[in-house]
């Protein structure tokens, strides 16, 4: 029987296995690996393993919520930069299109057999809560921005995600279309966004597209 560990030791040991899953899985896929290979590369023994975690889909998706609160960390700095609401704007879907460059594990979540194994060993309904969490992150910073009359009134939240998840489908597209074209196309599209979402101060449109695109 796998000896009881200290809470700091847990708290280690968690960490290591965090590492372990996010090394691991990338390196060979979620349907590769062992539980095994990920105790030992966490130096601890197979045992042990599951007084952390059920399975290893359960440590996956572990890792990706680690993965994605540090995209939503390095998201939220560069929102802090934004003077107004259209470089927000701008800022946010510039850097949902370019997401899975900072943070590549994230790219397993598009793999059809990482999907058919999460789908096959976790239930649906734990599946659905973690997307929703995500939705209603996105939601929720634009109904804040939307209070602090970032947004025009008529900007609905659910369809302005609806448009991210977009941009982050084009950014999806780099090897068919090209990097450079992708790269032009999320620019335009992120400039002509801000500028039919957001309010200009000076009543003019356009104004600050400059501003938009040196930000």
């Amino acid at each position: 029987m796998p000896r009881a560990h200290t809470l700091d030791e847990r708290e280690r040991i968690r960490e290591r296995l965090l590492q372990a899953g996010c090394s691991g899985f990338g390196r060979v896929g979620l349907a590769k690996i062992t539980i095994a290979e990920l105790a030992r590369e966490a130096g601890i023994g197979k045992g042990s393993f599951y007084q952390f975690f059920e399975s290893k889909e359960e440590l996956f998706l572990a890792v990706q919520e680690q993965q994605e609160a540090m995209f939503k960390a390095s998201l939220a700095r560069e929102l802090e930069r934004a003077a107004s609401g259209r470089q927000a704007v701008h800022r946010l879907l510039t850097v949902t299109a370019t997401r899975l460059d900072d943070h590549p594990f994230l790219r397993l979540l598009l793999d059809p057999q990482t999907i058919a194994t999460l789908t096959l060993r976790i239930p649906p309904e734990r599946l659905a809560a973690h997307r929703e969490a995500d939705r209603e992150y996105f939601i929720g910073l634009l109904r804040g921005w939307k209070r602090r009359g970032w947004l025009r009134h008529e900007v609905d939240p659910q369809v302005a995600f609806d448009v991210l998840t977009a941009i982050f489908a084009i950014s999806l597209q780099r090897e068919l279309l090209g990097a450079d074209v992708v790269q032009r196309a999320v620019e335009e599209l992120a400039t002509s966004v801000a500028e039919r979402w957001c309010p200009s101060r000076s009543g003019r449109p356009g104004r600050e597209r400059g501003a938009e695109r040196r930000a």
